[in-house]
């Protein structure tokens, strides 16, 4: 018995973000689980045009909360990945800054 391919869901307009053009697509999600990394392929999906935002029907939501509620262990992996893993530190750099550019909401 094959599984069935992803069905991607039929496309709406316009993106609710932007308004830009949607198109159906599958994409890929990377989830942290404590100190694991998980990477979810094969997502059906709506996918902006513009501002690159990806949009699941109720059906994937909740395939995919099952799966991180579950621990990802009724899942088989597919492939593993070796991740590297870069730091930000010392890598910032901050323009001096005076009084007048600071802001505060009250």
């Amino acid at each position: 018995m094959t599984a069935e391919p992803p069905q991607v869901p039929p496309r709406p307009a316009t993106c609710p973000r932007c308004g830009a053009a949607m198109r159906a697509d599958t994409v890929r999600t990377a989830i942290w689980m404590q100190e694991r990394l998980v990477v979810v392929e094969d997502i059906p999906a709506q996918v902006c045009d513009a501002c690159m935002e990806q949009f699941y029907d109720d059906d994937t939501t909740d395939a995919l909360r099952r799966l991180t509620e579950e621990g990802f262990a009724s899942a088989t992996p597919k492939r593993e990945l070796l991740v590297p893993i870069f730091s930000l530190e010392g890598r910032i750099i901050r323009p001096a800054r005076s009084e007048d550019d600071l802001y505060v909401d009250y």
